[in-house]
């Protein structure tokens, strides 16, 4: 069992390097249907399932040091690629569907809690409607909600697991789905006119420069520098504002990554190989505190968060079709919800780096009515809960 945090990140980054080189190394159909970034992550869980790491103080200590500084990074490099003609195309359509995938998950915390109610406990409006705020604008809303309804650590306590479970298991389909993009957005009768041209055009456009030691060297410490950077000036920014630290922290490297697109820094090679290696060593972390034998202890906790997602998925599905939106924006509008900032930019680059900016605009819409959203749960709640 590794207790010691070089032992846990050597681990994370063993197993990402075995599963992206047996994808490489043998192209079988069976990576079509999980590619490596879901194996990373579905690994990772089950790795912490069997016991190979113990997550002492010096453990969580490496992972959330190495995940809080990863980010950023990968972000920047990521931003590199940004072209602002890909985010004024998309226009009202993109802002419908963001506030469709919040919409939707409310819906699906209301309807859930009407059908589980008696399974779950008094407590379920409150613990629902702080859900539901991190479920639609991230953590700082889950706290921000957790405080102003006085909801208990010991209430939270299976809500909790339902959140992480299922919030690990969405992230897992919504990257499985990659492969079967064209049918689904066949499905969806997605009208790529405009993103197809300019994604197109854009990888048109990008010169192909050889791929040498310097230019990586110079990605890699400028990418970590530009993090640590954004790390003490978020914190600085957060301090007098009611954001979160890691909310400027992305805003900070986004929009550094953004502004020095044009540059001669946006067609140096090497930022999509180490902003790719980030990316799963990344997905690796989130799946790597979530136990799969955690299932069995609040079933009908876990039930309910299947549910809400069943009815979340189902009713983007539909405003999706109605709007004609691809996969590939629906998931990020749906992760941008469920999983915040960080998630949106990992389904984003899974599925196509040049629009990760558009990932974290889309988390960013989510972490603005996070609060008002689990506020409104609430009262919906509080004014369903006598009719049933």
């Amino acid at each position: 069992m590794f207790t010691q945090g070089f032992d846990f990140i050597a681990a994370m980054f063993g197993l990402c390097g075995v599963l992206i080189w047996t994808e490489h190394r043998y192209q079988v159909a069976f990576f079509r249907w999980f590619p490596s970034i879901v194996l990373v992550m579905f690994g990772s869980m089950a790795l912490y399932t069997i016991g190979l790491w113990e997550f002492t103080d010096e453990v969580r200590s490496a992972r959330e040091t190495l995940r809080d500084n990863l980010i950023p990074a990968m972000l920047f490099l990521m931003s590199l690629k940004f072209n602002l003609v890909v985010i004024k195309k998309l226009g009202a359509r993109l802002i419908t569907l963001c506030l469709a995938s919040t919409l939707s998950i409310m819906l699906g915390f209301i309807i859930t809690h009407q059908i589980m109610h008696g399974f779950l406990g008094d407590e379920t409006p409150l613990t629902f409607a702080t859900m539901s705020a991190g479920w639609t604008g991230g953590t700082q809303n889950f706290v921000a909600v957790k405080e102003a309804l006085s909801v208990t650590d010991e209430a939270m306590t299976y809500t909790l697991l339902m959140g992480a479970l299922c919030y690990s298991f969405w992230l897992i389909v919504i990257l499985a789905l990659k492969p079967f993009k064209a049918k689904f957005n066949k499905f969806l009768r997605a009208d790529d006119s405009g993103l197809d041209d300019i994604l197109s055009l854009l990888k048109a456009n990008s010169k192909e420069q050889k791929l040498d030691l310097p230019s990586l060297m110079m990605m890699l410490g400028l990418s970590l520098l530009v993090a640590s950077f954004s790390n003490h000036l978020g914190a600085a920014i957060s301090s007098i504002s009611s954001l979160s630290p890691m909310i400027w922290i992305i805003i900070i490297s986004s929009g550094l990554g953004m502004a020095t697109a044009s540059t001669a820094l946006g067609t140096m090679p090497g930022s999509e190989e180490i902003s790719g290696a980030m990316l799963y060593v990344i997905v690796a972390l989130i799946g790597a505190e979530v136990s799969l034998g955690a299932i069995s202890q609040a079933p009908m906790y876990i039930l309910s968060g299947f549910m809400i997602l069943t009815i979340h998925g189902a009713l983007l599905l539909f405003a999706a079709r109605l709007l004609r939106m691809n996969l590939l924006l629906t998931g990020i509008a749906s992760i941008a919800n469920i999983g915040s900032a960080p998630s949106a930019a990992v389904v984003g680059a899974a599925y196509g780096r040049e629009l990760v900016p558009v990932a974290i605009v889309m988390a960013l819409i989510g972490s603005m009515t996070g609060s008002f959203v689990g506020l409104a749960v609430f009262e919906v709640l509080l004014w369903l809960t006598p009719l049933i």
